[in-house]
């Protein structure tokens, strides 16, 4: 097993119970949430976090669904095209935490393209105006 530093794992920890919550308020099809809950599984998982320490911190959906979301998350392989960012690189690009990033795509303060399949991805110079928004 890897050593866990302590401040990255507590911001995984701190991230993914953040994503949780976010998740739970949004409607359970909610594209966007879930994608960035699924990475945020991953992350943890990936900072050492055991599938069972995540599944409690989110509500104990069981180890097992734990592994589908992580297996979710590194089998998508969408394909956006340039100029535009995944919900995922869109949190990140924005600067925001998980919980405000929601609010203002369920606020219409940011709207995500819709592309082919359902697959929904974000203008970059949007996502950037969220930054200076803020």
């Amino acid at each position: 097993m890897a050593v866990r530093r302590s401040e990255t794992t507590a911001d995984a920890r701190r991230r993914l119970i953040e994503a949780e919550a976010a998740y739970q308020r949004a409607r359970t099809d909610d594209y966007v949430t879930r994608l960035i809950r699924d990475a945020a599984i991953v992350e943890a998982h990936r900072e050492g976090l055991s599938s069972r320490e995540i599944s409690e911190l989110i509500g104990d959906i069981g180890q097992p669904n734990v592994v589908r979301a992580r297996r979710r998350a590194i089998a998508r392989r969408e394909v956006v095209p340039e100029g535009l960012l995944s919900p995922v690189d869109a949190l990140r690009e924005s600067g925001l935490g998980v919980h405000d990033f929601v609010a203002a795509v369920q606020s219409g303060r940011v709207v995500p393209v819709n592309l082919a399949d359902g697959v929904r991805a974000f203008r970059a110079e949007d996502v950037r105006a969220l930054r200076t928004a803020s």
